[in-house]
């Protein structure tokens, strides 16, 4: 599973109002496979956009471009690229699945460390669909804080029972499925991060609508995605996103 973020995770006054973590799970059997379709899409994108190849798809770019290679292109082209890329999404990962996290911070003000209550839920959808798969993964993301994150896998390994007047009740049961520690990488090196930073901003842009981006259509981006969807993730969600 690839992963990548969207929003900060503190809870102070100036923090973005949501923090998203979106993971795009592909079977090691179907990894030559959507790599090559990532190349393909990449070179494609340079004659219709003209994004380069080497240049980070960053989807923030988009919308408020600090980079030379972005001012090069109209917005509503870079509007375009941003839909041409997430409607293939379905086509370069036809056997994938991605898993949504998204969290309003509005709806929980009491959590102050949301990468940590984030990544919490996401172990534990991760290894539930492992083991539905019989199957073991590992767990590849952007450059962020390793230490907490290599703690906190560590950690979820381990039976830890709640103490109560009924007895030892499990918070959590203990990940089985995911091997290793989480591996870090510079999104500038993986389509994979750069195609997850693009599916959570995407969400973001569905969950926090900007009126001047509605001619665009900006908000239904995200519906793309649907047959990707791990909808299992969130009995509560129709589209399987865990909120809480």
């Amino acid at each position: 599973m690839y992963v990548d973020e969207s929003g900060d995770p503190g809870n102070a006054p100036l923090s973005s109002p949501h923090y998203i973590l979106s993971g795009l799970i592909i079977h090691q059997n179907d990894w030559k496979h959507s790599l090559d379709r990532l190349k393909i899409l990449r070179q494609n994108m340079e004659p219709l956009f003209g994004l380069k190849p080497r240049t980070e798809f960053h989807t923030s770019e988009i919308f408020r471009t600090s980079l030379p290679s972005y001012k090069a292109i109209k917005k509503n082209m870079r509007i375009n690229m941003m839909k041409f890329y997430i409607n293939e999404v379905p086509n370069l990962f036809p056997n994938g699945k991605i898993l949504n996290i998204c969290f309003k911070k509005s709806e929980h003000p009491n959590t102050v460390n949301f990468q940590e209550l984030a990544w919490n839920r996401f172990l534990n959808r991760y290894d539930i669909y492992l083991n539905r798969m019989n199957d073991v993964g590992i767990i590849i993301c952007d450059e962020s804080n390793e230490t907490q994150l290599r703690n906190q896998l560590r950690k979820s390994r381990i039976y830890n029972p709640v103490p109560s007047q009924f007895g030892p009740i499990p918070y959590n049961s203990p990940v089985q499925n995911i091997i290793e520690d989480i591996t870090h990488r510079k999104s500038t090196l993986s389509y994979f991060i750069q195609t997850c930073d693009l599916i959570a901003h995407s969400l973001y842009r569905r969950e926090f609508p900007k009126g001047s981006l509605k001619k665009h259509n900006v908000e239904k981006i995200f519906d793309a995605l649907e047959p990707n969807l791990l909808k299992a993730a969130s009995k509560s969600d129709p589209l399987g996103i865990v909120r809480k």
